[in-house]
Parts: structure tokens; C-alpha cells; sequence
């Protein structure tokens, strides 16, 4: 087992994941390279590290990213359902508290009847 020190590990993981996107085009590799920490790289590529840093608790920068977007459509698509209940419910009468309703939760009626 090759002994290297985190530096040399990190840049050449770096070089790994230019090699699969430039020369190999292959961005699905390069960017399964990128998410791995320098930890797991050289337990993949046999390589020991001589002076182990702490592991990174951090999510992988591009993970973090589309997890973001996906916040932000998922806030969007919610608005734009309540506003489409907001409008059902202007065209069928309905106010806006539950106070007004004769029935209670369970979805007996609570007139009587």
C-alpha cells in the first residue's frame, strides 16, 4: 500500500475527476469522484494516508445544491396548490376559518341530523 499524505491524495483524486471529465467525458464518473472524501478515494485507490485529517461532516457541495433547488421548486409547487385551494375555494363560498362548518372533525354532523 502506497504511503501519501492528504494533500497528495486530494490533488490527485482532483486529477481523477478531471480525467473522467475531460478525457474520458464521463461527467456521471467525475462527479462520483467529487462527492467522495479524500478518505474513501484512497481506500478505493489502495492508497494510505500518512497524516489523516477529520472527517468532513459537510454534505458534498453539489448534493447541498440540487437539495436546495429541490427546496425551492417543492416551496413553489406549495404555493401554487394553496393558491389553486385559495381560488376552489372563493368560487365555492367557503370562509376561511372553520368555525362556520356544521360538521366536526370526525365528520358527523353536528346539527343533529
Amino acid at each position: 500500500m502506497k504511503q501519501l499524505t492528504a494533500e497528495q491524495v486530494e490533488a490527485r483524486k482532483e486529477k481523477a475527476e478531471r480525467f473522467a471529465s475531460n478525457v474520458l467525458e464521463d461527467d456521471e464518473l467525475a462527479d462520483e469522484i467529487a462527492d467522495e472524501t479524500i478518505e474513501d478515494y484512497a481506500d478505493k485507490r489502495h492508497f494510505e494516508i500518512t497524516n489523516p485529517r477529520k472527517r468532513r461532516t459537510r454534505m458534498p457541495s453539489k448534493l447541498e445544491k440540487e437539495l436546495l433547488e429541490r427546496i425551492a421548486e417543492l416551496e413553489d409547487e406549495n404555493e401554487d396548490l394553496n393558491d389553486r385551494l385559495d381560488s376552489i375555494a372563493d368560487v365555492v363560498g367557503v370562509a376561511d376559518d372553520d368555525d362556520d362548518d356544521d360538521y366536526s372533525d370526525d365528520g358527523s354532523d353536528d346539527s343533529g341530523n
